[in-house]
């Protein structure tokens, strides 16, 4: 049975203030182990009746089946824009709307681009505003969004190295098949995370015993 209020524990989606409490404050991980823990986002689907965000972290359900490092190409190369700005489900989107709805929470662009005191201020950016459908349409869509760049960390930010993470999970120049950097950094932080408090597990069995 799973523990009373045990999802309560996960970051809430409002900023990356919740990320570094809950996984570095709380649980003693790093910025390299969230950033990879954050990366999960890359399988299933956000669904409104259930958390009030609708869409898919990459591009496709059938993208959403696969556990590889689209969720880092996806922050770096679309361009995000907030929608429901204001409201307590406000989250990101992309795309000019029908086919597969996507999306992306302020605790997943929070990793790259410095948004939170313009999420507080309610005032729309948008993470790539050089970007331009065949018909010349921007493509952050929104023309508020467009008018402003999301501002990303100064190298004086404590948060720059969960950029730095995050580029380091796209296992180098784009495009690329590289997901080996994600898969080793996924794997220890989730065995850290997973045994976080717990000093006396042991071994799963190795081996199947014959019947």
């Amino acid at each position: 049975a799973a523990c009373r209020g045990s999802g309560d524990r996960l970051p809430e989606s409002n900023s990356c203030n919740e990320v570094e409490d809950v996984f570095l404050t709380k649980m003693g991980l790093r910025w390299k182990d969230a950033v990879a823990l954050m990366g999960g986002h890359t399988l299933g689907r956000g669904d409104r009746s259930f958390s009030g965000h609708h869409g898919t972290w990459v591009d496709t359900d059938k993208d959403a089946q696969v556990f590889d490092k689209a969720y880092y190409e996806e922050l770096f190369t679309n361009p995000w824009r907030p929608r429901n700005m204001g409201r307590r489900n406000q989250d990101w989107t992309t795309g000019r709307g029908g086919g597969n709805p996507r999306v992306m929470l302020n605790t997943d662009v929070c990793l790259v681009f410095d948004i939170e005191e313009l999420v507080k201020q309610e005032k729309p950016c948008c993470t790539r505003t050089n970007s331009y459908y065949p018909d010349g349409t921007n493509r952050c869509v929104d023309r508020e969004a467009a008018r402003k760049k999301c501002p990303m960390y100064s190298q004086h930010d404590e948060r720059q190295v969960a950029t730095d993470h995050v580029r380091e999970m796209l296992g180098g120049s784009s495009p690329n098949n590289n997901n080996r950097p994600f898969y080793t950094a996924f794997a220890e932080a989730w065995g850290k995370a997973t045994t976080v408090g717990q000093d006396n597990l042991l071994p799963l069995r190795g081996r199947c015993e014959r019947t």
